[in-house]
């Protein structure tokens, strides 16, 4: 006889953990769509965390009470696989693999939400952008994780099949379902395997998404370097910089490096920039009022070099595109706005990249 162990909202939150899981996997690779992959990301978060609260609400097949955790029924499990027999609901492997894929959710999406942080200066995190912190070595941990969480749900997976089909078991049938076989009376009360609850949490969940994928200002998508509009702020700045090439905004270096370069356009990286002493004046003027005491961008060696893609600091922004990258695409190295479209607004949030 078999006896209704999963309910309906145990059921939507493991689907809709899989489905997130795995599409943010498939778009990680995808800079276009790093937004989708990091919306998705952010969902995973709120599933573990719906899923947790769950813990303590549930019907008894999905508390914790019902994984086996115990090292020896581990052990057990795996020695004498046909033989085993379950203590708990889920077997010890289905249990450990259970746990150890939501904590590794939990640390892929927050040490993704760290990379962003750190190298667009964008999301809860994005005062990191104005630290020399090694985003490569955030980057490696960003995807070890992602990667180990993928290899425990596979493994996940082949033990739910394995025991599905070489020991008869009913369990991939029971997350769709609900039911299984067991010893012992479990059956779920109507209120706890109710459709409404069920129809909340993935409204809730539905909802969420939609929030992050159209309010770009919230609080994981925002950055912390926000947009001006610097055709009205600063009307000479503009047209005159863009007479020879792209605006660079007033927030890319400090006060004092665009005083430095302004008082040396006779050399401006290469070329006589020289201009008339009034439209000088009010240049100076506009960038007093909206260049900062100290940039976010920080190419504070701009002055001396020849140009934006030799500071150092862009050399460390850019340091996983090679010139291979930019001749592939066909993007001038010093064409920002082709990749960051908000640029001369004197933003680089990630999540509008082209």
């Amino acid at each position: 006889m078999k006896t209704l162990l999963f309910s309906y909202t145990t059921r939507i939150l493991h689907f809709l953990f899989a489905c997130f899981v795995l599409l943010a996997y498939l778009l990680s690779d995808t800079n276009s769509l790093l937004w989708l992959h990091s919306l998705f990301g952010i969902c995973v978060l709120l599933i573990v965390g719906l899923r947790i609260f769950w813990f303590f609400v549930s019907e008894d097949g999905a508390k914790i009470s019902s994984f086996d955790l115990k090292l020896s029924s581990l052990k057990n499990y795996v020695t004498n696989y046909f033989s085993f027999k379950n203590e708990k609901i889920r077997n010890p492997a289905a249990s450990y693999s259970a746990i150890l894929m939501w904590i590794l959710a939990v640390l892929v999406s927050f040490v993704g939400l760290i990379l962003i942080g750190a190298k667009y200066g964008s999301g809860i995190f994005g005062y990191l952008f104005l630290l020399d912190i090694d985003k490569h070595l955030i980057k490696e941990a960003h995807e070890l994780f992602g990667n180990l969480l993928i290899l425990v749900a596979f493994f996940h997976v082949a033990g739910v099949l394995g025991d599905n089909f070489l020991k008869r078991s009913d369990i991939a049938k029971a997350m769709f379902n609900g039911e299984m076989k067991v010893a012992q009376d479990k059956k779920i009360s109507t209120f706890k395997n109710s459709s409404l609850i069920a129809f909340i949490v993935l409204s809730l969940t539905v909802l969420f998404g939609f929030y992050l994928g159209m309010v770009k200002t919230n609080i994981f998508f925002n950055s912390e370097i926000s947009h001006q509009n610097y055709k009205l702020l600063a009307p000479t700045m503009v047209g005159e910089c863009k007479e020879c090439h792209l605006f660079y905004p007033p927030n890319v270096t400090s006060l004092e490096t665009q005083m430095n370069i302004l008082n040396d356009l006779p050399n401006h990286f290469g070329t006589d920039a020289s201009l008339d002493n009034e439209t000088l004046v009010k240049i100076i003027n506009e960038t007093k009022k909206l260049a900062p005491q100290k940039s976010p961008f920080r190419f504070e060696d701009l002055a001396n070099s020849e140009s934006i893609v030799k500071t150092n600091r862009w050399k460390h922004l850019h340091e996983e595109f090679d010139d291979g990258w930019f001749m592939e695409n066909k993007v001038k190295k010093t064409n920002c706005k082709a990749c960051h479209i908000n640029f001369e607004d004197g933003s680089i949030n990630p999540f509008e990249l082209k």
